[in-house]
């Protein structure tokens, strides 16, 4: 419905709608406000949009970019750590070469001092086989052939070889009987005073310790020294007397004894002093004349250095005897002289395989023996 105004004589009459139309205007211009308005905000809020947009593409890459530099100073750090044991493992090869180095210095430095001390020792030796004990020498008469190159030496050392009872050793005269006699292996044997008993006895090798090689140590005393050369017009004590007296005189360039002993077997005098440069002076002189009064004689005899030998290394070994045979398991059953007598006889027949007997020894049962033996023939080096 619409409100019209019409004029009426004597004024305007308005119609009673004509407010609800200016509210109603109202109403549709705050609308159109609001619209407006809204349409802004929209506007802001698409612009606030695209910036926030864009701000978070700033700040992804900003996040990336940190995030490249975070790598990258890890890679860096990875990098250093990586170089840093790389130099470490280098450190150590060269502390660990230097330490091997050290060693081998220390090493060379023992082996020169040993060679030095060794050095020294075989100086020392040159020095005492200078000062050592002459031996004269006579030619014999015997002369070797020019083709005849092989050296050769008497060696008749003395075994000592333990027998148990019941056994016998028999030495023959031929090598080639002892070893047929031990090829036959078991023998029987008759007793010749009863042809009905016989007894069974077996052949064995007689194998005999020797020593192969031997080492000795040597070493010069140096409070000792070594009176060679003496002439045999004394008794041992008044040689031993003379001797002291003489010798412990500073003015014959001795000093204190401490010691003077007699070497039995070799006829020289061995005399300990107190102080070591004693000997040292001695040596140095060699030869000293010496004046045993009381029987008015003078000698000259040579003082020379004491040597020590201490075996430091040897080889023991064995031998087999050529002409030796050993017989074991050999009743006791009749006398000893007997039995002996019994055995040898078989052993030189022929017929027995054996041949002339050189020696033989019996031991019973219940007893034993030491034998000795020793080499027959010339042994060559």
């Amino acid at each position: 419905m619409e409100w019209s105004s019409a004029k009426i004589g004597w004024g305007t009459f308005k119609n009673p709608q004509e407010p609800a139309m200016n509210d109603l205007q109202k109403l549709q211009q705050e609308i159109e406000g609001r619209k407006t308005r809204y349409n802004a905000v929209l506007k802001a809020k698409k612009v606030l949009l695209a910036a926030k947009l864009e701000i978070e593409d700033t700040t992804d890459e900003c996040n990336a970019q940190v995030q490249r530099f975070q790598n990258k100073i890890e890679e860096d750090k990875l990098k250093d750590t990586i170089q840093n044991l790389h130099l470490q493992g280098k450190l150590n090869e060269v502390d660990s070469e230097i330490e091997t180095l050290t060693e081998r210095e220390n090493a060379v430095k023992e082996k020169l001092a040993k060679l030095d001390e060794q050095n020294a020792k075989m100086e020392l030796q040159l020095q005492v086989s200078k000062c050592m004990p002459e031996k004269r020498w006579v030619f014999a008469g015997q002369e070797a052939k020019e083709h005849d190159q092989e050296r050769k030496y008497d060696a008749k050392p003395s075994i000592r070889y333990p027998i148990q009872g019941g056994s016998a050793v028999i030495t023959f005269e031929d090598a080639k009987v002892a070893a047929q006699i031990l090829e036959m292996g078991d023998h029987k044997i008759k007793i010749e005073d009863n042809g009905d008993i016989a007894i069974n006895i077996k052949a064995w090798p007689v194998k005999l310790p020797t020593v192969e090689e031997i080492e000795i140590q040597t070493h010069v005393c140096k409070r000792r020294v070594l009176i060679s050369e003496i002439p045999r017009f004394l008794t041992v004590d008044q040689l031993l007397d003379k001797l002291e007296i003489h010798f412990s005189k500073q003015k014959n360039n001795g000093g204190e004894v401490e010691n003077i002993e007699f070497l039995q077997d070799s006829g020289n005098v061995v005399i300990t002093f107190v102080d070591e440069r004693i000997s040292e002076n001695l040596i140095k002189k060699e030869l000293h004349e010496v004046v045993f009064r009381g029987i008015n004689k003078t000698c000259v005899l040579r003082v020379s250095s004491f040597i020590n030998g201490e075996i430091v290394r040897i080889k023991a070994g064995e031998i087999i005897s050529r002409k030796s045979v050993l017989f074991a398991g050999i009743p006791d059953i009749i006398d000893e002289e007997k039995l002996r007598d019994n055995l040898q006889i078989h052993f030189q027949k022929p017929s027995n395989g054996g041949g002339e007997v050189d020696a033989i020894v019996y031991i019973p049962e219940g007893q034993s023996m030491i034998t000795s033996f020793e080499l027959d023939s010339v042994v060559e080096i």
